[in-house]
């Protein structure tokens, strides 16, 4: 449901610029307004104390999930934003394979990317939910690094570069 293709893409939004998770939220919209579901898992805490595409994704209703990861929140009291919760960035990545994939037309994992550089997910797990979706399940994963092999497999790859950023 990701684009006019039948079966579900794998697409990789990447780089040091800023606008991968709001990228992705439009992919995100563009299947909703196709009839599509969409569960969006947000791998990382807040980058700000109040997460603007995070509030208004879960006023869109059922169609999209917000699940946060309660290890990344650092303040539990962000994820009352979200949908739904998970302990641990494990948990998110297990229950993406075994049951989320099943109940979506785009699965999309944020933040990923940081996990994946630091081993804390391995990227033979995410490749393995990659082989085992359904054949119209989308995949989409952000990340300011994601490795090769994933890049690779990949129908789509985006690269967003920092080419200029207010002070903050």
């Amino acid at each position: 449901m990701t684009g006019a293709r039948e079966e579900g893409e794998l697409i990789v939004f990447t780089g040091s610029g800023k606008g991968k998770t709001t990228a992705a939220l439009g992919v995100a919209l563009r299947t909703i307004g196709q009839g599509g579901k969409v569960i969006f898992i947000h791998f990382t805490g807040p980058q700000c104390p109040v997460p603007g595409e995070i509030k208004t994704a879960t006023r869109i209703g059922s169609s999209l999930r917000m699940v946060g990861v309660r290890s990344e929140a650092g303040d539990i009291s962000y994820l009352d934003d979200f949908s739904e919760s998970v302990d641990s960035v494990t948990e998110a990545l297990v229950k993406a394979h075994d049951v989320w994939v099943q109940e979506c037309d785009l699965l999309v994992l944020d933040d990923i990317g940081h996990h994946l550089e630091q081993g804390s997910i391995d990227v033979a797990e995410v490749m393995a939910l990659i082989d085992d979706r359904p054949p119209n399940v989308g995949i989409l994963l952000t990340g300011t690094s994601i490795p090769g092999p994933i890049v690779q497999r990949a129908e789509l790859v985006t690269e967003f570069l920092l080419i200029k950023e207010p002070p903050r």
